[in-house]
């Protein structure tokens, strides 16, 4: 667990950032540890790109990448995913300041990687152990981008605009603890504390620095921080399971499993509702709605925020992945 102090100069400095580079970034990781990552986005993006997959593999030695990723369940070098200065990254300038990094901090980042790591290649570890090992890296990273990511590049760069669009407006009208409601368990805010549920157990009071706040669509069920200045919190977006939309309503596997009502509810609050709202779009009333956004709350499917006089309900990260899951097994 990663726990944040914030002060109230904090609340005022949070800003949001999209990376292109990130989202390659944690593509590759999935690649790289399929069991780790075995559920999630980015499992079915992969699924559904495999002949984009196994092209790469033909066309480029991605050893070291992928053996840099795998190496430790934990970590993975900080200059592989520099954050942006404002507020969408653009990729070549992300791949330069990769290609760029000075070779003792690549050197120094990559050694915490391999030292632990039994059994390398000596070739492979040659190559990352070279000066020039930050450059290779630029490169694979920039043959992922234009294999798996660039083609769908404008829809993933829509959802995560979209994401940093309703949390800025959360933010505005219901302060920290609508901004971080729907990300629990992963994110937690408890008074004037953040906490991350990841495996390091370390404590950063912020002191007026602020914190940069990441969507991903290829992240979840994990949230990730980068304690490199600017501290950065990458957390799963909202509505990935729009990447996996089809036009027809409420899927039939979803109605089965909890019922028609529920999973009509489910699509519908993809983007933000309130309890009316759902109720004259589906034809029932309020009350019964509401038993059922109560049910689907419990499950962690839904997450409620308080936005002026009404509160709205949206999907969580659970159900964005439970929809994604069920879509790519419809599609095959």
């Amino acid at each position: 667990m990663i726990r944040f102090l914030l002060s109230l100069s904090d609340a005022l400095r949070l800003h949001f950032t999209v990376s292109p580079l990130g989202e390659v970034v944690r593509l590759a990781r999935a690649i790289a540890n399929p069991k780790t990552f075995s559920q999630g986005a980015h499992t079915a993006w992969l699924r559904d790109q495999e002949a984009a997959v196994t092209r790469l593999h033909e066309q480029h030695d991605l050893r070291p990448l992928i053996v840099l990723l795998s190496a430790r369940s934990d970590y993975y070098p900080d200059f592989l995913t520099p954050t942006p200065d404002v507020v969408v990254g653009e990729i070549d300038d992300e791949l330069t300041r990769v290609r760029e990094t000075p070779p003792g901090q690549a050197a120094k980042e990559i050694a915490v990687c391999l030292d632990s790591a039994p059994g390398l290649d000596s070739a492979v570890e040659e190559q990352l152990r070279s000066r020039t090992a930050a450059a290779t890296l630029a490169r694979l990273l920039g043959a992922l981008w234009e294999g798996l990511v660039a083609p769908a590049w404008p829809q993933l760069r829509d959802l995560l605009e979209r994401d940093v669009l309703y949390r800025s407006r959360v933010l505005a009208q219901g302060g920290l603890a609508t901004l971080f409601a729907d990300l629990e368990p992963l994110v937690t805010l408890r008074g004037r504390m953040l906490d991350v549920d990841v495996q390091s157990e370390c404590t950063y009071e912020l002191g007026g620095a602020g914190l940069r706040l990441m969507p991903s669509a290829f992240i979840w069920p994990y949230a990730l921080v980068v304690t490199e200045a600017p501290m950065t919190l990458i957390y799963p977006s909202r509505g990935v399971a729009s990447l996996f939309a089809r036009e027809h309503g409420a899927d039939a596997a979803v109605s089965r499993l909890m019922g028609p009502t529920r999973a009509a509810i489910l699509e519908c609050v993809g983007e933000p509702r309130h309890t009316l709202a759902l109720a004259r779009s589906l034809g029932r009333s309020p009350g019964n709605v509401a038993d059922h956004l109560k049910v689907l709350r419990a499950c962690g499917l839904v997450a409620r925020a308080r936005l002026g006089r009404n509160v709205m309900y949206s999907r969580t990260p659970l159900a964005d992945a439970l929809l994604a899951g069920v879509r790519r097994i419809e599609r095959r």
